[in-house]
């Protein structure tokens, strides 16, 4: 297990609050402000557009990012194509595959916005979008398996679900649909980082850099077994070999699929917060945050009044309490400890709404997050829930 207390020396805002929504963006240690400070102070200029020394600097800085995610990751870093965000990257394969007109596309009930919106969008092109439903949070592989046919082109499943926090099992449904000849998008915004991702089976991986790597927002990465499957949505400066008014010669991936200015700081602010999860160990921080839930999970589970959608033995803690809406009790849970947690549909109304309620409140620990802040919230809740005597 890692030092806890010299971990939290890296975010000084957890002096402050009781942070509780790291499903939706994690905070930022020292080291990646450091390092985004030292860019705009030292040498800050653009990537991959000059030949002087601050561009080659830059541009050094940049592509070591990369090279830092494909080590954590074990994949060759010439597949990590830089995003903006999960959504970006879930996109980029979405936009990047040829559809026809009759071909499907297999997702699940669980689905964040994220990685719904973009297939539902398809149907405009004559795609058929086929829906799984979940058991109690989780997607039975067989349940995929007996809806693939010989026209569906992709399976888009998440790895963890934003609400519940059940953990899917992907290398098993990737197993399925690679014996299908069907590649596998995983959105895995809330497992990267979070817990070891296996890319054996995974055709695509959609990465935040937010959430479990740590990173700075705007941060986020596409991992694609084979780049040279998707064709270029975007087009621009920065991603062809040569241009005439005749013809276009497109660099070989992933400079073919970050054209224009990137985020940069952001970028070279990620790298050190990488290091600082490979440091702590991802089965550590997995172990860590399940024992955290579990803890999470009892404590609720224990106020009458409050029900616990969740499982047990998961990070993130979706509950509502009797007599309240999910934004009125996050807001008291602020004002009364300076609690922070997420409340509403959490951009997966679907599944929110399926648990006929106005979306929930959710809880969601981090690496940085301590049993006495998961006890802070379980007396807040037994207290505004009237049930502490």
């Amino acid at each position: 297990m890692y030092d806890i207390d010299r971990l939290r020396d890296q975010f000084p805002i957890l002096r402050k609050c009781i942070y509780l929504d790291s499903a939706s963006t994690s905070q930022t240690p020292i080291c990646s402000v450091e390092a985004m400070c030292e860019y705009f102070y030292e040498y800050a200029a653009n990537h991959g557009r000059g030949a002087h020394h601050l561009a080659r600097k830059t541009t050094e800085k940049y592509e070591e990012t990369r090279e830092i995610l494909a080590s954590f990751l074990k994949v060759p870093a010439g597949h990590l194509i830089f995003t903006k965000n999960t959504t970006e990257a879930v996109n980029l394969v979405a936009n990047g595959i040829r559809w026809k007109k009759g071909d499907e596309v297999i997702t699940t009930f669980l689905e964040h916005h994220a990685n719904l919106l973009p297939w539902m969008m398809l149907r405009e092109q004559g795609v058929r979008v086929k829906i799984v439903p979940h058991e109690n949070g989780y997607i039975r592989p067989e349940n995929i398996q007996n809806e693939i046919t010989k026209k569906t082109r992709l399976v888009a499943v998440t790895h963890m679900p934003n609400i519940l926090g059940t953990v899917q099992p992907v290398e098993e449904i990737g197993r399925i649909s690679r014996d299908a000849g069907v590649p596998v998008i995983v959105d895995g915004a809330q497992s990267v980082g979070h817990f070891p991702v296996d890319v054996k089976n995974i055709d695509y991986l959609a990465i935040p850099g937010h959430k479990g790597l740590l990173g700075p927002q705007g941060t986020g990465a596409l991992y694609a077994k084979d780049p040279d499957s998707l064709k270029c949505s975007i087009y621009g400066g920065g991603m062809v070999v040569h241009v005439s008014h005749e013809e276009v010669e497109l660099l070989p991936p992933p400079a073919r699929f970050e054209p224009g200015t990137p985020n940069i700081p952001g970028v070279i602010g990620l790298g050190p917060a990488i290091r600082l999860v490979k440091n702590l160990g991802v089965r550590n921080i997995h172990a860590y945050e399940k024992r955290l839930g579990h803890r999470m999970y009892r404590g609720l589970s224990s106020i009458g009044g409050v029900e616990v959608y969740s499982p047990p033995g998961t990070g993130v803690v979706s509950f509502n309490a009797e007599g309240r809406t999910p934004n009125e009790f996050a807001r008291e849970l602020d004002e009364y400890k300076k609690i922070c947690v997420r409340s509403g549909m959490h951009c997966a109304e679907p599944l929110a709404s399926s648990y006929h309620c106005q979306g929930t409140v959710r809880a969601s620990v981090g690496c940085y997050s301590t049993t006495d802040e998961i006890d802070s919230l379980v007396g807040a809740v037994r207290h505004l829930s009237g049930h502490d005597r």
